[in-house]
């Protein structure tokens, strides 16, 4: 792996550990300690730590810290797809090693939640617990519905993603506003749709947290009902990004007004040119 790649890797390491870990813990703080902290409160701190994560990353790696935007940009924007696999991986044990953190720092917060309410880890219960780490759906929603809600969440992120980083975009903002902007995306989202799948928009933000809740003592429990957290917060995400990426690049940037240079007049040019040679 070249000496570039290999800086562009961790700084998607970085970014994701960064945003996943300070997402985790505003969750922990919320379950674990039971301190009071309204939904928009909950949804606010990850957007804001998703444009944190981008704001570190974005000036190395473009800032990514998403599998679903990697796979995106790929698809649609010609980001070479031999870095693909490498932006992945590093964003993965990102999120993994941001839950390990997590973990560290709110173990005993987490064990007196669990004995306070009789969970006992690598049950069917340990769900609650083991959803501060890794997203879970709510009440009524199946597995097909949860899917199509990371789809569209996703592809709304991705759609701002692509709109405010087009320099072919008249609209689109400067400087760090644009991230700025992203992280606004995950956190209105997050307060409209949150309660629906816990709006991971990201695999790597769920599965490197499911991951390594399954070796922290929760096993397949972590998975939840029908292998959730391997279908729903992966896929979901991946082909909402692909799709809108899609109409983005198809059916919105074709119309940008494109500014053209001042048609010529001809009979003008040919009277300045006949002035001239009377001269």
């Amino acid at each position: 792996m070249s000496k570039k790649l290999t800086g562009e890797c961790l700084a998607e390491f970085l970014g994701t550990m960064l945003f996943v870990l300070i997402g985790i813990g505003s969750v922990a703080v919320l379950v674990a300690t039971q301190t009071e902290v309204s939904y928009w409160e909950l949804a606010i701190v990850w957007g804001l730590a998703v444009s944190l994560g981008v704001f570190i990353s974005a000036f190395v790696s473009g800032g990514h810290v998403n599998p679903a935007v990697t796979i995106g940009l790929a698809a649609w924007k010609k980001f070479p797809w031999a870095k693909v696999v490498p932006y992945v991986v590093s964003q993965i044990l990102g999120a993994f090693a941001a839950a390990a953190v997590a973990y560290g720092l709110f173990a005993s917060n987490i064990k007196v939640f669990e004995e306070a309410n009789n969970i006992l880890r690598g049950t069917a219960e340990s769900t609650a617990s083991a959803g501060i780490f890794a997203t879970f759906p709510g009440a009524n929603v199946s597995l097909l519905n949860g899917f199509f809600v990371e789809f569209v969440i996703t592809g709304i992120l991705m759609l701002v993603v692509l709109s405010v980083t087009d320099s072919t975009n008249g609209a689109a903002p400067t400087g760090g506003l644009a991230i700025v902007m992203i992280g606004l995306t995950v956190a209105v989202c997050g307060l409209a749709f949150g309660t629906l799948t816990g709006f991971a928009m990201n695999p790597a933000r769920d599965f490197g947290p499911r991951l390594f809740t399954m070796i922290a003592g929760w096993g397949t429990a972590s998975l939840g009902t029908n292998l959730y957290g391997l279908i729903v917060p992966i896929f979901g995400p991946i082909f909402g990004a692909i799709f809108v990426g899609g109409i983005y690049e198809k059916l919105i940037k074709p119309y940008y007004a494109v500014e053209e240079e001042p048609a010529t007049n001809v009979a003008e040019v040919e009277i300045y040119e006949n002035e001239e040679e009377r001269q």
